[in-house]
């Protein structure tokens, strides 16, 4: 049943604001000295403890779906992107992360104009630039010199990161035109994106202690960050264009950097409230714009 106009937007809202918190949580446990690459593989089995009992009890559990081509490749997207985020943000700050992950925005409109024949209307345009100044803003203070704090390699994994999203979004967008079961497609790329976790882990994690506080961390980025946050992302997503839905998580950006101050104390300036308005304002442009245009792409009704 397709859903009302507007409570596809709601629902990428709320992903975002939920996903911009997992930046201070990743901090903190990074800041425990817990390994990177296992805390991306601990949320990720949180998530799927919870996620598959789920589909199981709701008489949806499919497991054919965690061998869907498309669904494995995803999976094996997300992995790598949340393996390198997390190891580029043990090395830059929280900021410069949300900035980073976020200039994937203009290559999802790019790569759904191509792949999935998504119209880039002016409307859309302007929504993204005013969405990408506002995520300068936020991130700079500014200042456009402070995208270089930080280790330079760290900045480069997040970015990396920000950019195989970018992939992953678009290929998530055609997976849920052809798959209308929400629930089981979140619960087959959680699982899939745990298994390509646990090599990752073996290979690259020398350290497995974690603190309690981290363990605190860990469990809320599963629960919260990725068994929730994804649900709504892929439900938000079923409804509206691939292009569009990485312009309205760019709210993101403005919880990310919420949190940043309220657990990391960074302080927020005149320019970060700026900013922070700014991305408001192309969520409004690109939600107008989707429902006016009031529909997607043929076939179809962003974790």
């Amino acid at each position: 049943m397709k859903a009302p106009l507007g409570i596809s937007e709601l629902y990428l809202i709320l992903s975002g604001v939920l996903w911009g918190t997992s930046f201070s949580a990743i901090k903190i446990a990074l800041n425990e000295e817990a390994d990177p690459v296992l805390i991306a593989l601990l949320r990720f089995i949180v998530a799927t403890a919870i996620i598959l009992p789920v589909a199981f009890w709701a008489k949806r559990l499919d497991l054919k779906m965690l061998i869907y081509p498309p669904i494995v490749v995803n999976a094996f997207l997300n992995a790598l992107s949340f393996a390198i985020q997390n190891a580029g943000m043990a090395s830059t700050s929280a900021t410069n992360s949300v900035l980073l992950v976020n200039t994937n925005v203009g290559l999802v409109a790019i790569l759904a104009a191509i792949f999935l024949a998504e119209a880039i209307t002016p409307r859309i345009v302007a929504g993204i630039f005013i969405g990408l100044l506002g995520v300068l803003f936020i991130s700079t203070g500014g200042d456009l010199s402070a995208i270089y704090s930080g280790t330079f390699w760290g900045n480069v994994l997040v970015l990396t990161a920000g950019w195989v999203w970018a992939f992953y979004i678009v290929l998530q967008k055609k997976i849920l035109g052809r798959k209308t079961d929400v629930l089981m497609v979140t619960a087959a790329i959680m699982a899939d994106t745990m298994l390509f976790l646990i090599p990752m882990t073996l290979l690259f994690t020398t350290n497995y202690s974690i603190p309690g506080t981290g363990w605190v961390a860990v469990i809320y980025i599963g629960l919260v960050c990725t068994f929730a946050a994804n649900l709504l992302y892929n439900a938000g997503l079923k409804g509206v264009k691939a292009s569009v839905s990485s312009v309205i998580l760019l709210i993101e950006v403005v919880s990310g950097m919420f949190f940043a101050v309220l657990f990391l104390r960074e302080i927020p300036t005149a320019v970060t409230a700026a900013g922070g308005a700014l991305i408001l304002i192309s969520i409004l442009i690109i939600s107008f714009s989707n429902g006016r245009n009031g529909k997607t792409e043929a076939g179809t009704s962003r974790t």
